[in-house]
């Protein structure tokens, strides 16, 4: 009896909290029996049931045992199968298990935050594997009521930047590293920390890749890491980052809005560079915009000038200012007050915004008319005559573009009452306002606003007669007609396709009234044909004029091949290198090709000449308005100025400013206009009406055409896998290596996080691709003396059955892999070339050459994956190996279309080689899975390793 009575005393029921269930069965909590007696502690667990709870924790709350029922094991089952009929509704992209897992964090999540409170009103125990010791565990625990917040610091160490995080609890910061994380819960000296949702997803975001892939990369760091951290966090960058710097005259402005419905409200604001500044003084203005850390220099004088200005306006001002200025709406009124002020701001060059949104004014009957006329040309420029009035009333036009400026279509009139601008009158008058000039009365614009403007709905062109009837026939003709509008030169060597002819005849008509344009056509299409017909044509016309084409050096020698090939009748002379030529060959020649950075280093003598027509292939190299390459094709001396590239939007809208601008000076205004009216608008804004407003206006002078659109008439593509099967001592080495690398990555994931993890995962990764493609990649001492790979008898076999026959391209991002295959077919006797990021631009050209036009050259032409997948025409050949898979799938297909671009005559056969049974085969099915994603990140490299979650990792490791 007393010992049952003993028994009974040393029985007691807590919960128990297993967190490694968040990624199994979801049975979090149980509740657990203690029961110790002379033979020991005897644990037995039970399911949180209505009978048990009831039973076990009757000091709880009724609300805290409601909250308990639902993690007993028949809730989860309901829970689970309620998600799972939701599962339609998901988000592309998603997978079920996903979906699944996402819906069930967040729900436990909200559990656990509703139980909080009654934390301490129970015992706790938990079941858990510590790091020091692989086997489960049950331990005392318990749950901290103190909510953890995060706070970061940007760190850099010899593996370039990084995130240190922070959790702070009661105010004192501890390292996240201390802290073992599962799912929403922080664990450190068996007690619990509960973070918010989003906390625990930003730490899984850490975790992944992501921020090791921009550790070299400082600009891509503060954008897509520390941006993203910023704009919910506290980040201490620890001065790694320059900060942009901004010392600028601010444009002053005043944002006119209601208080309380009763009162007009005035807040001064400063425009420096396009950032909004308002608020008491401080000498610095620091901000973030998409990552970027701004550091503006605010200049006193001007805003206190400007705030004296203001507090003048009324003498209720003077002991005003928390930031801003009231009025009584009928203050205001009074005496016309509001009316003076408005136009003595505009007098004073002070922008008035916010005018659309007030309440308290009338609105004129009137609507803006409109007088244009024509006073005369000037160059490219026009100078116009133009009258706006509302009724009796006439608007200066100085008046009128600072309204539009401003981003208003409300004008403040005599009377009192506001003038509202249509969205007819906009669209006809907006651009030609905005783009000019204000000379008094008069405004001057670029004459090319012509074109877009024809083409706005429902208006009647104003710029129209200054282009003649017969070019916008011929226009006309061009956008709807098939027949040739100008016929080919008779010089030209080619038959042009028909969006060629097109291409070639687009460069000519804007030719024709002077202008220039971009084409943007894909890569591939032809778009160095076009340009050299064009150039052809014009020198047909205007026999006396010469020309200059400024390219990366290494296309100077496709560009001289071309013309050579096409027009052979043009003199061209290439200024590059130690090839400079002399000043009679410069004068002599028609066609001069040279290289952005020998035009930088010669500016004297190039930008000495007179050109007819100025080409720029690969313009994106001037999309910095501030780079000095930039200022100088921007003084290049050519009536007709044409940009190349088949990306000219890298990262952002701004990029368009500087090539467009090179080719039509003038146009798109000043940069500081551009960025604030377009740029600033739609990248930081994605504001659908300026999208529109600038396609309307850069429509006529971009064209770009895909492969998709225009070139159907392309042979077949296949693409296929070649499955390898290593052999015994490969796989024996792959396997052993692997293992190594798993365990030692899972341990340290388990112990430190993935995000100290990340370089050794990238390194693990890279490791297993190279013993895939050959062990001999390996440091000497880590190859085991293996020697063999499968990949390398596969290729050799298939090239003696293809090579005589056939000509092949072999890519491979190992330069290393690359020289191992030309000892391979050297001892086979088999001829072949090799390029890499070490060969000479011109032996480049000339192994392109006599591949694609020597018969009896080999016919096998090895290249690096980043040395060789742009700028080649490889045609002649059909085959195309890829050696070991890319991350990205879109640096893969430029590789493929080397030889699959306008020019293949042949169907095209392309091959990866992917060992069986290995992470090249997981790489494949990751890059199925994301393949929208990798699609969308074709400029970067390692952007599918970016995109790796840790369930990923552990996928390729398994």
């Amino acid at each position: 009896m007393n010992g049952t009575l003993l028994e009974k005393k040393d029985t007691k029921v807590v919960l128990l909290f297993t967190p490694e269930e968040f990624h199994r069965n979801y049975q979090v909590l149980q509740s657990l029996q203690i029961n110790k007696s002379t033979k020991g502690i005897d644990y037995t667990t039970g399911d949180l049931n209505r009978q048990e709870v009831y039973k076990n924790f009757p000091s709880l709350t009724q609300d805290a045992k409601v909250l308990l029922l639902k993690f007993q094991s028949e809730a989860i089952s309901e829970l689970r199968q309620s998600i799972e009929q939701r599962f339609a509704k998901q988000k592309a992209g998603i997978s079920g298990q996903q979906f699944l897992t996402n819906a069930l964090h967040r729900h436990f999540h909200q559990l656990f935050l509703d139980l909080r409170p009654y934390f301490t009103d129970v015992k706790w125990y938990h079941k858990i594997r510590k790091p020091e010791n692989p086997r489960y565990q049950t331990l005392p625990c318990s749950f901290h009521l103190t909510k953890a917040r995060l706070r970061f610091d940007v760190i850099k160490d010899e593996n370039g930047l990084g995130i240190q995080a922070w959790v702070v609890i009661d105010d004192q910061p501890h390292n996240l590293a201390d802290f073992v994380r599962h799912t929403f819960f922080l664990e450190k000296d068996n007690t619990y920390y509960l973070l918010a949702y989003k906390d625990s997803q930003t730490i899984q975001w850490l975790e992944q890749p992501e921020a090791k892939q921009y550790a070299n990369d400082p600009a891509a760091f503060t954008e897509h890491v520390i941006g993203r951290l910023e704009s919910d966090y506290s980040v201490n960058r620890n001065g790694l980052f320059e900060e942009k710097q901004v010392e600028a005259i601010p444009v002053c402005r005043v944002m006119l809005s209601e208080l309380n419905n009763s009162f007009l409200m005035i807040t001064p604001q400063w425009l420096y560079d396009g950032v909004t500044v308002d608020g008491p003084w401080k000498d610095t203005y620091e901000t973030t915009l998409n990552g970027e850390r701004i550091r503006i220099a605010r200049h006193k004088a001007t805003e206190q000038d400007f705030l004296k200005a203001l507090v003048a306006l009324h003498t209720n001002f003077t002991n005003q200012f928390n930031g801003y200025y009231y009025l009584p709406f009928a203050e205001a009124q009074k005496k016309q007050w509001f009316i003076k002020s408005y136009y003595k701001l505009l007098e004073m060059d002070i922008e008035v915004a916010g005018m659309d949104l007030l309440q308290h004014f009338k609105y004129s009957a009137h609507q803006a008319e409109t007088v244009v006329s024509i006073q005369k040309e000037q160059g490219s420029f026009v100078h116009l005559q133009v009258a706006v009035s509302f009724g009796k009333e006439k608007i200066s036009l100085t008046q009128l573009q600072k309204t539009l400026y401003a981003g208003q279509r409300a004008i403040v009139l005599k009377d009192g009452s506001l003038g509202m601008l249509s969205d007819d009158w906009l669209r006809q008058h907006a651009a030609i306002i905005k783009h000019g000039t204000v000379k008094g009365s008069e405004i001057v614009v670029s004459k090319f606003l012509a074109i877009p403007e024809s083409g706005t709905e429902d208006a009647k062109p104003i710029l129209g007669n200054l282009v003649n009837e017969s070019w916008w026939q011929k226009w006309q003709r061009w956008q709807t007609g098939t027949e040739p509008v100008y016929s080919l030169p008779q010089s030209i060597s080619a038959t042009l396709r028909p969006y060629q002819q097109k291409g070639f005849e687009w460069l000519a008509l804007l030719a024709d009234i002077g202008a220039g344009g971009c084409l943007a056509d894909d890569m591939g299409l032809g778009k160095t044909l076009q340009t050299i017909c064009f150039l052809a044509w014009y020198c047909e016309q205007y026999p006396q004029t010469k020309h200059l084409i400024v390219c990366p050096t290494s296309l100077i020698y496709n560009w001289q091949q071309e013309l050579q090939k096409f027009a052979s009748s043009l003199k061209v002379e290439v200024i590059h290198g130690t090839n400079r030529s002399d000043n009679a060959s410069i004068v002599s020649a028609q066609v001069l090709i040279t290289s952005y950075g020998t035009l930088r280093s010669n500016s004297d003598i190039l930008l000495s000449q007179e050109f007819g027509v100025a080409v720029l292939d690969e313009s994106h190299h001037i999309k910095n308005p501030a780079a000095q390459i930039t200022r100088l094709v921007q003084e290049i001396p050519a009536t007709i100025r044409i940009a190349l590239s088949g990306t000219p939007v890298v990262n952002n809208t701004f990029d368009l400013y500087s090539q467009l601008n090179y080719s039509l000076p003038g146009l798109f205004g000043t940069r500081e206009f551009f960025k604030r009216e377009y740029a600033d608008a739609i990248d930081r804004y994605g504001d659908e009406y300026k999208i529109k407003a600038l396609q309307r206006l850069t429509a006529p002078f971009i064209l770009r055409r895909t492969k998709e659109q225009v070139a159907k008439d392309l042979p077949e593509k296949t693409e296929s896998v070649l499955w390898c099967k290593m052999g015994p001592r490969q796989e024996e080495l792959y396997n052993e290596v692997k293992d190594q690398i798993r365990t030692r990555l899972l341990g340290d994931i388990q112990t430190n996080g993935l995000g100290k993890s990340k370089l050794a995962v990238l390194q693990g990764l890279l490791k297993l691709r190279q013993i895939c493609n050959d062990p001999q990649l390996l440091p000497l001492d880590e190859q085991q003396g293996c020697t063999e790979s499968t990949k390398t008898e596969m290729l050799l076999e298939e090239l003696s059955n293809l090579l005589g026959r056939h000509r092949v391209l072999v890519f491979s991002q190992f330069s290393s892999m690359l020289q191992l295959l030309a000892r391979a077919c050297e001892k086979k006797g088999i001829s072949y070339y090799l390029l890499d990021g070490q060969t000479p631009a011109e032996k480049r050209m000339q192994m392109v050459n006599n591949f694609q036009e020597n018969g009896n050259a080999p016919s096998l032409f090895f290249i690096s994956l980043k040395a060789g997948n742009t700028g080649l025409t490889l045609t002649a050949a059909d085959y195309v190996f890829l050696f070991d898979p890319w991350w990205n799938t879109a640096v893969e297909q430029q590789a493929i279309d080397r030889t699959y671009r306008i020019g293949q005559t042949k169907n095209v056969f392309s091959y990866k080689l992917i060992c069986k049974n290995t992470i090249e085969e997981k790489i494949i099915e990751l890059q199925n899975r994301k393949k929208q994603l990798a699609e969308e990140l074709v400029s970067e490299d390692e952007g599918f390793v970016k995109a790796l979650s840790e369930d990923d990792i552990a996928y390729l490791f398994s």
